[in-house]
């Protein structure tokens, strides 16, 4: 247990090199907060030499199944940004939660290893398009890793997000003959704003391009 004498001797000792640096000497709190506006996470590497699929977990298994199959030798990356949160007790304090909901990335070398993640019991399902996994080029997974560790510009990071953020959510048609129906975004056109969207119909999914305002989360 540390003394109130010991407490004090650290609290001058602040002040002492304060004042040797012509500062005001800061509270314990703001040089906490200074220190975390200071500090970014690590730079998170994307491999290059894999191919990228997006996987679909079952609810709460993002996580764990990212971390088992990192741990089986296959490269994964869970999308996630820092976040305050303020307690109860008025603590304030940084988690690390996931920005892609239900969604991790999965790097596979080949069909051995897309059926061992399509195998593992968290993963619901990889993410096909037309009969073709949908691949995010490694480039474009290393600028939104990057955008997450603050390691981008900023207008880059934006960019790379909201693209990356609209694959996989569950959407909601709002106009045509296909208004109502519900949908999950399989393929983004950041260019024209446009979205192609697997809408559910006669018990299948169907591939329609919409268009920005022509869908809504659900």
């Amino acid at each position: 247990m540390t003394s109130p004498s010991t407490k004090l001797r650290r609290i001058a000792r602040r002040r002492r090199e304060a004042l040797a640096h012509d500062r005001p000497p800061a509270s314990r709190p703001e040089a906490i907060r200074r220190r975390r506006r200071r500090s970014r996470p690590p730079r998170i590497l994307v491999a290059p030499d894999r191919v990228w699929l997006v996987a679909r977990t079952r609810p709460r298994w993002s996580a764990r199944a990212a971390r088992d199959l990192a741990e089986a030798g296959l490269a994964t990356f869970e999308a996630r940004e820092e976040v305050e949160r303020v307690e109860p007790n008025g603590r304030r304090r940084i988690v690390r939660e996931p920005l892609l909901r239900r969604l991790i990335f999965v790097g596979v070398r080949d069909d051995a290893e897309l059926r061992r993640v399509e195998a593992h019991p968290g993963v619901e399902q990889v993410l096909f398009r037309e009969g073709r996994a949908v691949v995010i080029p490694p480039a474009m997974l290393q600028a939104f890793a990057d955008a997450l560790t603050g390691h981008t510009g900023e207008g880059e990071a934006e960019a790379v997000a909201a693209l990356l953020f609209a694959l996989g959510d569950a959407v909601r048609v709002t106009e045509g003959p296909l208004a109502r129906l519900p949908g999950i975004v399989e393929a983004v056109d950041p260019h024209r704003r446009r979205y192609r969207v697997a809408v559910e119909m006669f018990g299948r999914a169907t591939p329609v391009d919409l268009d920005e305002d022509q869908i809504e989360r659900r």
